[in-house]
This record gives C-alpha cells, structure tokens and sequence, in this order.
C-alpha cells in the first residue's frame, strides 16, 4: 500500500511540473508578444503548480513592472509597481545569491521609485544602487546590471540642489556618483550587448550630459535602428527620438 502511495504522490508531482512548464513556456510566448496581461496570468498559473519557485516569481514580477508602464492613472501604475517590487524581493528571500533575482528587485525598485516621491524615490535608489551591484560581483559580464548601474550614477548626479539635500541625509553622506562613471556602465552594457536598444539610448543621453554631441548622435541613432524586444525598449527609442531633436 504504501509503495501505492508512494507512486501516486510521485506521479502526481511529475504531473504538477510538468503543467508548470507548460504555462511557462505559454508565458514566455506572451512576452514575445508583449502581452505582459497574459504572460502574468500564465506565469501564475505555473506558480500555483510549482509554488515558491523563485524563477517563475521573477517573471510574475517583471510583468508587474511591465504592466505599470501600460496602466491608466498613477494610482494603478504605483500598485502595480509595488506588486512587482514585494514579488521580486520574494524571489530574492528564496534565492538570495542569484544574479537575476537581485537584479529584478533593482529594476523593479526603479519602476516604483519612477512613481513615487520624492524621499520614497531616494530610499528606493539605494536598493538600487545595493542589488546592481550585488548583480555585478555574482555576474561581472551582466550587461542589464551594468547598465541599470550606470541609470543610477546618471540619476543621482542630475539631482537638484534640493534632492541632493536630501540625498545626503537618506544615504548619510552623498553618494559618490558622477555622469562620468554613468557612461563607463552605459557603456559597459551596450558593449557587452550591442545591440539592445535600450542600452545604446541611455548611452546616448549619458554622452549628452559630458556634452560629448558626436558620440551621443552615434548611440542615439543606432538605439532608432535596433529591433525593440521589450516594452523598455520602446520608451527608451522615444527618449532617443526626443534627445535627437532637441540636440
């Protein structure tokens, strides 16, 4: 009997995984086609076959910080943010020395950093700036940690007098950021991964704010001639068009 048994929990856990891949796959497919509505609701389904993975929570997360770029008032794009924010460091607490899941709380700590105040916004640059950097030191050739480092020496150094007031007593001190070191990540990033979009925009107006024309012409134009693979991809290509006319 209990060799029975033993078999039907067994099946019924091959059985349970492989549904799970199933609505992964189904998700992933949903991204491809920029259905982030979908690509959730697949990935939850994949979640309540294969409860606390940390993979697949990674992806619940990033499609909440996806769905908020859609979302109508900035109500719904700060919960959906903070959705994607708690998930990720879910994954985190599951995984902890996992590249991918520290980088997914920095990007999703950016997203809901993006609409919230100005203090919360400080408070979250620091998880930023702290789980970028983790990315690196476990995966030096990530290019999306690089560049999400190289966003937060470009924020913080195009603060206000008044914000980097405020910066100092959040941090304790300023933090030492420059639009210097922002290109060297930028550009990190965009060699390590030449062609994403992204990354050659937001190089693009990192070298705008050395003043260097020349080379952010270069990188703005080429981010306009790269296929866009997500929806970061688009808002960045606009950023792009936007600096290109202004220059």
């Amino acid at each position: 009997m209990r060799n029975v048994l033993r078999a039907v929990f067994a099946l019924a856990a091959v059985s349970s995984l492989h549904a799970s891949a199933e609505w992964i796959e189904q998700g992933e497919i949903f991204e491809r086609q920029f259905n982030s509505a979908e690509a959730l609701a697949a990935y939850q389904k994949a979640l309540a076959e294969k409860p606390e993975d940390p993979v697949i929570l990674r992806k619940i997360a990033k499609q909440y910080v996806e769905l908020a770029l859609d979302a109508p008032g900035k109500a719904e794009k700060l919960r959906l943010a903070q959705q994607g924010y708690d998930t990720a460091l879910e994954a985190k607490k599951l995984d902890p020395n996992n590249p991918e899941g520290r980088l997914t709380v920095a990007v999703a700590a950016a997203r809901l950093g993006f609409y919230s105040d100005a203090k919360t916004k400080l408070e979250l640059s620091k998880v930023v700036k702290q789980e970028s950097s983790e990315a690196i030191r476990l995966k030096p050739g990530y290019a999306l940690g690089w560049h999400m480092l190289g966003r937060w020496n470009y924020e913080i150094s195009s603060l206000n007098p008044l914000l980097k007031k405020l910066a100092e007593i959040i941090y304790g001190k300023m933090p030492a950021a420059s639009n210097e070191e922002a290109v060297r990540c930028l550009g990190k990033a965009a060699q390590l991964e030449p062609d994403n979009a992204l990354f050659q925009a937001e190089l693009g107006r990192g070298y705008l704010a050395l003043d260097k024309k020349d080379e952010a012409r270069r990188a703005l134009e080429k981010s306009l001639t790269l296929p866009r693979r997500t929806k970061d991809d688009s808002e960045a290509q606009q950023r792009a068009k936007v600096a290109l006319r202004e220059m």
